[in-house]
């Protein structure tokens, strides 16, 4: 990338992040009494172990990646009692979140947190906004440092170009009620990963994004529930950003996809082996890395009492 280009995008990314900061805080300060609401902003975080990145294109949908990420930087929105919608991601790094990858082949340990040597989860630059892209290559989860019970979460999602063994198909999703150990699971339905810990995912309920598949209600581990709708959900066209919206109030959850509703569940139960059963309303969300490049934006939430 030429030196232009460099200053051009910090130009981009320093204007977006400054009309962001002054849109969210005219709001919240218009919106005192009723709940407030926030502009928009963008994902976050860089994938480089040491925390500093440079600028380099990552070569897959115009996409180019930001520099100064890591662990150290602004810190997020969304600390416990913050009111209102609000942004998860700072813009620049994955303050608030965990980097979880499993195994990267199957005779190849769990990586862990925050140990991401082939660059899975980076900070982006898509269509002039800052978004979170997760390559697909390893197994594993963005996981937020804090847990959830009542909420409606936002977020927009693309696909990129890259697939990898061994799905080789386009497979992701945003997990929400997520609990226990890291690695748990590594798939759909309800088995544990053997052992525990070698998985890439926290059990948890699904929303699916998957081609063709955008929306269903899944649990990845010991999680039942009663399902009370499913319809199919549209997918934009190719190229296009599609937006999500999970509503979780009174244990009763709503998964939208581009404002039609396509499944509706309650009751959830968690029922791990030789453990007595108990409700579960409270749990860590997660983005998934399942084998497709895939880019995330305008990642909010709104916390309900």
């Amino acid at each position: 990338m030429g030196p232009l280009r460099k200053v051009v995008e910090r130009l981009i990314l320093a204007t977006f992040l400054v009309g962001c900061a002054s849109t969210h805080e005219a709001d919240r300060a218009g919106a005192a009494g009723n709940g407030g609401a926030a502009g928009q902003t963008g994902g976050a975080g860089d994938s480089n172990d040491s925390g500093a990145a440079g600028e380099s294109s990552s070569g897959a949908g115009g996409a180019t990646e930001i520099g100064s990420a890591g662990s150290a930087g602004a810190s997020a929105d969304g600390e416990a009692g913050t009111t209102g919608r609000h942004a998860l991601f700072n813009g620049f790094d994955f303050s608030g979140w965990d980097r979880y990858l499993g195994k990267p082949s199957a005779a190849e340990p769990a990586l862990g947190v925050d140990h991401d040597p082939r660059a899975v989860y980076s900070v982006v630059m898509v269509d002039s906004e800052p978004a979170i892209r997760i390559s697909g290559e390893v197994w594993g989860s963005l996981i937020s440092q804090r847990e959830f019970c009542s909420f409606r979460l936002w977020a927009q999602f693309k696909w990129g170009s890259a697939v990898w063994p061994p799905l080789n198909f386009q497979d992701s999703g945003i997990m929400f009620l997520s609990t226990g150990p890291l690695g748990a699971v590594n798939a759909g339905g309800s088995a544990l990963s053997d052992p525990i810990g070698s998985g890439g995912f926290l059990v948890s309920a699904e929303y699916q994004i998957a081609a063709g598949d955008v929306g269903s209600l899944y649990n990845l581990g010991p999680i039942a529930f009663t399902q009370s709708l499913k319809s199919a959900g549209e997918e934009k066209a190719p190229g296009e950003w599609n937006d999500v919206e999970i509503s979780l109030q009174a244990d009763v959850v709503s998964l939208i996809l581009n404002g039609h509703e396509v499944s509706r569940g309650s009751g959830f139960v968690l029922d791990w082996p030789n453990e007595a059963a108990s409700a579960l309303r409270c749990g860590k969300l997660q983005l998934q890395s399942e084998g497709a490049e895939i880019f995330f934006r305008r990642v909010e939430i709104e916390e309900l009492p």
